[in-house]
This record gives structure tokens, sequence and C-alpha cells, in this order.
């Protein structure tokens, strides 16, 4: 079968301040590898959004995860 790359999507919105930790993990594993972040994006209300996405080829029966720390 033809193995096709997904992108998985973690969308964190209406957080302040804008210090923020965005992270990836695979079966509890951390993902580095195939992340591509938005950045900080003001929102005009004071508050931040951001996209981190994660390229990856899924295989069946694994469990992704999107790990937000922030300090308020």
């Amino acid at each position: 079968p033809l193995q096709h790359h997904s992108l998985l999507v973690c969308s964190v919105s209406g957080f302040y301040p804008g210090s923020i930790e965005v992270r990836w993990f695979r079966n509890d594993q951390e993902e580095k590898a195939g992340m591509v972040s938005t950045g900080l994006i003001q929102n005009g209300d004071w508050t931040f959004q951001t996209l981190v996405m994660l390229e990856t080829l899924p295989q069946h029966g694994e469990v992704y995860t999107c790990q937000v720390e922030h300090p308020s």
C-alpha cells in the first residue's frame, strides 16, 4: 500500500503572555523532525495564537499528542 504523509495541526489561541512551548509526541516519544510553526501571531486584543504542525508518515495504532506549556 502507498504511504501518505499527514500534516497534524496543533492550534493554540487566546493566550497571554506570548511565552509558550508546544511539543509533539508520537507514542509518548518527543518528535522534533518535521515540526513547523507559524510562530507567535498577535490577535490585536493582547492575546496570541500559534499553529504548530507535524509532518509525519503515520502507522496504524500510533498515538500522537500535542503538549502545550504556558505560565498562566
